[in-house]
Formats: C-alpha cells, sequence, structure tokens
C-alpha cells in the first residue's frame, strides 16, 4: 500500500516505542468556605436564650420567646439565602424596595405601638426613643447592588450599612451571590433598621451594631450561623 500523505501524530513524551509519561497535574485547588455558605438560622428557642442574656431586662427565655411569637415581622423572617435563588437584578431591588418603603410607613403610622419601636426600647433600655423613619426610607432608595465586589468581597454577609459615618451611610447589597426574592426583602429591611433609633440624652445619639441586631431578633430577623460551627454555637448555649 503506498504510504500516506495524512502525518503521524505523535504522543507527548513519548520515544523510542516507550509509554510516554503524563505529567502530574495539580488537584484543582478548592474555593476557602466563606460565612455566607451554607448558613444556618438558630431557632427562636435558642436566640431566646441569648437574649436573655444580654438584654438589659430581667426576662426569663420563655418570656423572651413569648414575646417574639408576638413581634415576628414576615418581612424580616425569611430563609437566608433562600432555596432557588439567582444572582439579584435591579428589577428584584426595585421590588424588594416597595416592600420595604410599605413597611417602614406602615410602622411609623403605629407610633408607640410599632413592634418595631418596642424591639428597639426592650433591646435599648430606654424607653425614650427618637426614630428617624424618613432617614430609613432615604437609605432604602438609594440602596444599590455590588456586582464588581467594589465595596466588600462578601465572604461574611450578604447586605451591609457602610459610610463615613452613620449619618452618611448606604445599604449595598451583595450582587454575585444567589437570592430568593424573599431573601433580599429580609436583607435590605434589616440594613434599612440601622441607625433608625437614636437616643434623646445628651451624647452619641446611635447604638451598638450589636444592641441594634438584637432589636431586630426580636422581631423575627434570622440569626445566622455558618453550619460548620452550628453544634459548637448550640453547645455553648447548653454550658
Amino acid at each position: 500500500m503506498g504510504r500516506s500523505d495524512k502525518p503521524t501524530k505523535r504522543t507527548v513524551g513519548a520515544a523510542k516505542g516507550k509509554p510516554g509519561k503524563r505529567k502530574a497535574v495539580p488537584p484543582k485547588k478548592e474555593r476557602p468556605k466563606e460565612a455566607t455558605d451554607d448558613p444556618v438560622a438558630l431557632s427562636d428557642r435558642h436566640v431566646a436564650e441569648a437574649l436573655a442574656e444580654s438584654l438589659p431586662c430581667d426576662l426569663t427565655p420563655q418570656q423572651i420567646f413569648c414575646v417574639m411569637s408576638h413581634w415576628a415581622k414576615p418581612i424580616l423572617k425569611a430563609r437566608i439565602p433562600g432555596q432557588a435563588g439567582r444572582r439579584p437584578t435591579k428589577g428584584m431591588l426595585e421590588k424588594a424596595k416597595q416592600q420595604v418603603f410599605r413597611f417602614l410607613a406602615r410602622e411609623k403610622s403605629l407610633g408607640e405601638d410599632s413592634k418595631v419601636v418596642k424591639a428597639f426600647q426592650l433591646a435599648t433600655g430606654e424607653p425614650s426613643l427618637r426614630f428617624d423613619w424618613d432617614f430609613a426610607q432615604q437609605k432604602t432608595r438609594h440602596a444599590s447592588l455590588d456586582r464588581k465586589r467594589e465595596i466588600d468581597a462578601w465572604s461574611e454577609c450578604f447586605a451591609m450599612t457602610s459610610g463615613s459615618s452613620n449619618l452618611q451611610s448606604e445599604i449595598f447589597v451583595c450582587g454575585t451571590k444567589k437570592l430568593t426574592q424573599r431573601a433580599l426583602n429580609s436583607l435590605l429591611c434589616h440594613e434599612s433598621l440601622h441607625n433608625l433609633a437614636r437616643r434623646m440624652r445628651p451624647g452619641n445619639p446611635f447604638f451598638a451594631e450589636d444592641t441594634e441586631h438584637m432589636a431586630m431578633a426580636l422581631l423575627g430577623d434570622p440569626q445566622l450561623v455558618h453550619e460548620e460551627n452550628l453544634d459548637k454555637v448550640l453547645k455553648g448555649k447548653g454550658d
């Protein structure tokens, strides 16, 4: 038969009939676990136990649990990040803003009967507070998505309030992690409540973030922990 005109293929690394050696390929490095991977919400019972140790009042875990049951706000009490979510879009963010606008307007109209007002009074231990509802709505209106990780690496949270001062703070939401619409509503509502309540007495009018988080926990805001740390957290509460 005549010689083929097609060039022969040579196996990389093969010579003189010996089998070629395959270069070892290093295993693909796995992305380090982040706090936002597989977050688990603590049960209301466990949250009530933790609040009983931190709130500036003499309430038992059972009493706090009952308070939480009556004060829980559906917009806050959502699964984060939720099942079958997607990377948030501008349309999703606009829907979330409308939900939060309605929530803030409704709570403002209730005055002293607002559960938000009561939660902050209980968490701060101060019965006389000023609530800047207009400021909360303004922050919500200007909330934006960070799709290029210019604001944060987003390894520890899904949203944040950030700025040069409390009065200059803005809301940013991670635009690279999947969220359901309900989860996005909850996150935006959570951030809108930061710097809402102010002291009326002389001194710094703003409260510490941990204090604000206790108020939100009373309203049903999910308290998330990393799945790998869940056993440690629950064991610590049982000690």
